[in-house]
């Protein structure tokens, strides 16, 4: 066994490896030694190599996920080694002492997670990867929880700004390339080939051209092929979702190096929490989709004027009717997680209740879509939005209806016992479900019988796995069931009871046994074809779940506007920052749950008056009104409503900010007196923003 092992570990490489033996997952050696603490789990030894006594700790299966979920965060990597045949599977191929065989089927890592315990709801989950290109930086992102990834280009002075616009949990690169961060993976420079990213890519998505999806440069479709690389050989020849890749301009974004986002607090506060930033502040969405979709705006405010535009009147146009915003809102808010639901599906790690959402995800899209359909001027993004929820217009009505025939209400997260499909689906598998269920009355039936016969009041019929049915009485009655012609064999002698079987007993269990074994071959046939249908509708489904998402971002920005007194930015091009009455959205929460008040300010910038010097004692609130013109210029762009009284902002294409990096405005503290500010970078094409 550990020859076995120790083959697995070398394979695992950097990854601590999970063994599986029978119920436990177990750790050797220094695996042992790092997952005892940081798990808080005993830490034993079993056995002896090279004469020294082995490290060991271990896992029970069941509740695996629990103890992965706490190494992922402690920034570990796991490598999942299961058997791959049964004990008997094993005897069977080389005898009695054969050892059963085992392999790595998966390697866990942060930014290849799926599973719904081991995500945060409201939290993208992205995996990265970049490479260099003559000169250039390709980038590859996705989410594969949700399978939407995209495909970029930058400068190498923007690379570590386009990183931390991404937040990727993980980052895979080249082997020994000198821009890489240092917690980066270093992979095999012959996996980023713009060459093969092309030919995987075009082999995924069934095309003969990528120009239907946009157009990529060569580092673009190197890192693809990069980070396909990393999914491949995480996954072990399994690739997860992926939708077809979008192309994105670095200019399409406002820039914010990592210093800046840090110094904003955007998604996280100064202490590397969400409490305190400014997504705390802002997000009102009701689902979690929406909340991760919140949050890529906020990370990339637009610099497209129309398409800020858009995602400005969907806010105005849901802010104007609260009975609507409301309904929405109650409607989104009892929907599942559409987009994770099917990464876990076409991933392979699905189970019936993901159908089931998927199901009950789609039916919900369709409600709100007839809900909204029959009103008129809608904005123009609600109407692009619309077919995405119109079922079989969007391509999955057939689907929904066919979940609804095929799966019960509510169905289990395991699949092993069966019992998710619903009566009526299968003629075959009821007639199964009856003779199962009409053997166990006949062995009620029997049980009343044989304490008639012997009687023996105290016999019982029961059931386990290892022996299945058998007869159960107290030592004392056993003489009766022990007699020559009693029809009783005897099987077990227990501490004051012994067990007994029977031909009929025999008979009833073995009719059990076949139905039940034919009832859950029957389910499992069903749930594959389930599964084959949701893969081939994952595009449109995805679709769904991105409409649902923009959906509840823009009912959450106008439920956020209404609540707060917040006003409609108007955004236009050229040199203007006219701000009425603004606000620090952090600062005045946290006063308000103090019951005080914000002191509003107001900033006007223009061609002939661009530059402010701003002086005062500390503590003064200069921090404060400098952080909050550029977060109500983040705010804007990223299509929502700002606190202020009003709010005329020119576009802005990029944003320093390094003012009070250590002070924490929300708590009213500062832990550094000094401060100072970078002047803007020359633009080419807009004016950039620096406080």
């Amino acid at each position: 066994m550990m020859a076995q092992y120790l083959a697995l570990r070398e394979e695992a490489g950097e990854c601590l490896l999970f063994y599986r033996m029978g119920d436990f997952f177990e750790l050797f050696f220094e695996d042992a030694k790092i997952a005892s603490q940081v798990l808080d789990i005993a830490l034993t030894t079993r056995g002896e190599h090279n004469g020294t006594p082995i490290p060991m700790c271990g896992v029970p299966v069941h509740s695996a996920e629990s103890y992965l979920a706490r190494l992922i965060k402690a920034g570990c990597r796991v490598a999942i080694a299961e058997q791959t045949e049964t004990p008997a599977e094993a005897k069977k191929r080389g005898g009695s002492k054969a050892l059963v065989a085992r392999d790595i089927v998966r390697f866990v890592t942060a930014g290849t997670l799926t599973e719904e315990a081991l995500l945060e709801p409201r939290r993208a989950n992205v995996l990265a990867a970049a490479c260099e290109v003559r000169g250039a930086i390709g980038l590859a992102a996705c989410d594969i929880s949700t399978g939407q990834m995209v495909l970029e280009e930058c400068a190498p002075d923007r690379f570590l700004a386009s990183l931390a616009r991404l937040g990727a949990r993980e980052l895979v690169v080249q082997d020994g390339w000198e821009l890489a961060p240092e917690d980066a993976i270093g992979r095999s420079g012959h996996e980023f080939s713009s060459e093969g990213g092309e030919e995987r890519l075009k082999g995924i998505h069934g095309v003969s051209t990528l120009d239907g999806f946009g157009a990529f440069t060569r580092p673009m479709l190197a890192a693809a092929g990069g980070l396909i690389a990393y999914l491949d050989h995480v996954g072990r020849g399994a690739l997860p979702l992926l939708l077809p890749p979008e192309a994105r301009s670095g200019e399409a974004t406002l820039a914010m190096d990592e210093a800046t986002r840090a110094s904003l607090e955007i998604l996280e506060s100064a202490q590397g929490s969400r409490k305190g930033s400014l997504i705390d502040a802002v997000d009102r969405c009701v689902t979690g989709a929406g909340a991760r979709q919140l949050a890529e705006d906020l990370s990339a405010p637009l610099t497209d004027r129309a398409a800020i535009s858009a995602r400005l009147e969907l806010v105005g146009w849901l802010h104007e009717d609260p009975m609507l915003r409301e309904d929405l809102r109650a409607a989104l808010r009892a929907l599942p997680d559409v987009g994770r639901a099917l990464g876990r599906v076409v991933a392979g790690r699905g189970s019936p209740r993901d159908l089931g959402q998927l199901r009950d995800g789609l039916a919900g899209a369709h409600s709100i879509g007839g809900r909204l359909a029959g009103r008129a001027d809608l904005p123009v993004l609600l109407d692009s939005l619309l077919p995405a929820l119109g079922g079989h217009v969007a391509g999955w009505g057939a689907m929904v209806e066919h979940f609804t025939r095929a799966l019960v209400s509510a169905p289990p997260t395991e699949r092993g016992q069966g019992g998710f499909i619903a009566e009526g689906y299968d003629a075959s598998l009821d007639e199964l479900r009856v003779t199962s269920g009409n053997a166990r009355k006949a062995i009620a039936a029997l049980e009343a019988k044989y304490r008639e016969d012997t009687g023996v009041a105290a016999l019982k019929i029961k059931h386990n796995n290892v022996l299945g049915y058998f007869i159960e009485v107290p030592s004392r009655h056993a003489d009766t069931l022990m007699q020559a012609e009693s029809g009783f064999t005897h099987r077990q002698t227990m501490a004051g009871a012994m067990r007994f079987n029977a031909l009929a007993l025999h008979e009833e269990a073995s009719r059990i046994t076949e139905a039940g074994a034919h009832a859950l071959a029957a389910e499992e046939a069903h749930f594959e074809a389930l599964v084959e249908e949701a893969v081939a509708a994952r595009q449109v489904i995805a679709a769904t779940a991105a409409a649902l998402a923009r959906i509840d971002v823009a009912a959450g920005q106008a439920e956020r506007a209404a609540e707060g007194g917040w006003a409609r930015p108007e955004v236009v091009e050229g040199l203007s920052l006219e701000i009425e009455g603004g606000r620090h959205p952090v600062v005045e929460a946290a006063l308000k749950a103090q019951n005080e008040r914000f002191v509003a300010n107001d900033c006007r910038l223009a061609s002939h008056d661009r530059l402010w010097l701003i002086g005062g004692p500390n503590m003064g609130g200069k921090s404060t009104f400098l952080r909050q013109n550029a977060l109500i210029v983040l705010l804007a762009q990223a299509g929502g409503f700002v606190p202020a009284d009003a709010a005329r902002i020119g576009l802005v294409d990029r944003l320093f900010s390094r003012v009070g990096a250590s002070d924490n405005l929300a708590r009213g503290r500062r832990l550094s007196w000094s401060r100072w500010s970078r002047p803007p970078r020359s633009s080419r094409r807009r004016p950039s923003a620096a406080s």
